[in-house]
């Protein structure tokens, strides 16, 4: 086992071994967060996809400048939700922090997707979900 180890590191050298630790680094940061940076990529084209069509229906022009902040919308998303998870684990908070922040993020991007939807179809999501959770 040890003959395999240290053939290993000769054999990778120490641009191969600072590779695999940076990989690594990388990796376990990234690893716990990814199921909340797919999602907001998700709610996010969404809720573009749904804000054309309101546009569309209301007859208003659609720009470079509204598709733009799409990106930057994202890019803004993953770095909240990035410092939050490396605050709590530099500092020791809480890892509901980092839920919070992804919960509060995906609650803006449904509400402006809700309401797309009704300028769409004239239909409130809102009111049908809580007239079906009062039953």
């Amino acid at each position: 086992m040890m003959k395999t180890v240290i053939y290993n590191i000769f054999k990778l050298g120490y641009d191969g071994i600072a590779y695999s630790i940076c990989c690594g680094v990388l990796f376990s940061f990234f690893l716990p967060i990814q199921h909340f940076l797919i999602f907001t990529i998700f709610v996010v084209f969404s809720d573009t996809v749904t804000g054309i069509m309101a546009a569309r229906k209301r007859g208003e022009a659609i720009t470079s400048k509204g598709l733009y902040r799409t990106s930057q919308k994202i890019v803004t998303y993953f770095c909240g939700i990035m410092i939050f998870h490396g605050a709590s684990i530099t500092f020791g908070l809480p890892s509901q922090i980092t839920y919070s922040v992804s919960f509060i993020i995906a609650a803006t991007e449904l509400f402006s997707i809700s309401e797309n939807i009704k300028s769409i179809t004239g239909t409130n999501i809102g009111t049908i979900i809580l007239k079906f959770f009062r039953r």
